[in-house]
């Protein structure tokens, strides 16, 4: 007994200098970067595809796609885990099998010896009967340590057991993360794909438009004075709306996040600027000007243009409905429509363009 009760009390001064320091120490370096990955993906999976930019969409298809096979890592070694404490569960309980064995065996010849001493106690020498129960006090501690190596191995069981209960349990939580990411990267790639697939088709409908309408432009626009260069590109080429007049007289035709900018697209060439907002959402002239075109069909949808003179030209396309009409002159900042989803479009946006001459200009160096 003292023999066990000074095992036991190695085994957990051993326990007790191999647990994990205090939570003052610093945090593992690899456990933060796992968070920051986590924080990153949960982002990501909260994106709101009809509000985020294309870039952002494609970015949360790697950040999912990263979180996912570092789950799929994870239940990997966990399911080695589970396989290493089946493993030992099985060789401990063959190990107890045959302790339970020898301390059966044991026993009998235990029975069997002190049986002998009893009968042949008073028969011989007394020398003789002496060596008998010295013969039978060792059997009985063989029966002893037997059954002491018995309770050790059925403890050593239990342990196996519960690590392997806890292993089950860490690779049904690992999978659970698997499907989870799996889940969240096929909804995010899923939302791009349709982000793709509308802007080609929406690109290729504005298309088919366009010789007719740049002739309208074209027409307008020999009649006019020679238009002013572009304005210099402005810093934050991909930055929302925001306030305020730029140095060309322009304004944010409508309050929202710009999403596709203008430039190429997944194979498309996208000629204008997309601004998602909630349908509905009041659409202002970017500077003043004369509407030339109000009118509905087609890929634009119900589009509105504005003529500023000198040849440049502002689409509004996509609206809900009319705020002006054709021959109307307007104000910059005035309600000329409103944010729709009509024509080829992706959702409730506005695609605004600046044309000068009839040629698609980037819109973004126009605008504050």
């Amino acid at each position: 007994m003292v023999r066990g009760v000074g095992v036991v009390a190695v085994v957990a001064l051993l326990s007790f200098s191999l647990a994990p320091a205090a939570s003052a120490e610093p945090a593992d370096p690899a456990a933060k970067r796992a968070q920051v990955r986590q924080d990153k993906a949960d982002a990501a999976a909260k994106l709101r595809a009809a509000e985020a930019s294309d870039e952002e969409l494609a970015d949360a298809v790697d950040v999912l796609g990263g979180a996912e096979r570092a789950a799929l890592g994870k239940a990997q070694q966990a399911t080695r885990a589970l396989q290493r404490a089946e493993a030992e569960v099985a060789e401990a309980e063959g190990a107890l099998s045959r302790q339970r064995r020898a301390v059966t065996e044991r026993a009998v010849r235990a029975y069997a010896q002190q049986g002998q001493v009893q009968v042949l106690a008073g028969v011989g020498a007394p020398e003789d009967a002496a060596r008998r129960l010295a013969l039978a006090s060792v059997v009985q501690g063989r029966l002893v340590d037997a059954v002491d190596s018995s309770r050790a191995a059925v403890g050593d069981l239990t342990r196996r057991r519960q690590q392997q209960a806890a292993a089950a349990k860490q690779t049904a939580r690992a999978l659970r993360s698997v499907i989870d990411a799996r889940t969240r990267t096929s909804k995010a790639q899923a939302d791009l794909d349709r982000r793709i697939d509308g802007l080609q088709k929406e690109v290729d409908a504005l298309d088919a438009e366009e010789s007719e309408l740049s002739q309208l432009l074209a027409t307008r626009a020999s009649r006019a004075a020679v238009p002013p260069p572009d304005p210099p590109a402005a810093p934050g080429q991909t930055a929302g709306p925001g306030g305020g007049t730029s140095s060309s007289g322009f304004i944010w035709p409508v309050n929202g996040r710009l999403t596709s900018p203008f430039g190429p697209r997944w194979g498309r060439m996208h000629q204008g600027q997309d601004i998602a907002a909630p349908t509905g959402t009041p659409i202002k002239a970017a500077k003043a000007g004369k509407v030339i075109k109000a009118s509905g069909g087609g890929g634009y949808g119900n589009l509105t243009l504005v003529d500023h003179g000198g040849g440049v030209v502002t689409a509004y396309a996509h609206q809900s409905r009319f705020g002006v009409a054709e021959g109307a002159q307007v104000q910059a900042g005035q309600v000329i429509g409103y944010v729709g989803n009509t024509g080829n479009s992706t959702g409730p946006h506005l695609h605004f363009e600046v044309r000068v001459n009839g040629a698609q200009r980037n819109p973004r160096p126009y605008l504050p």
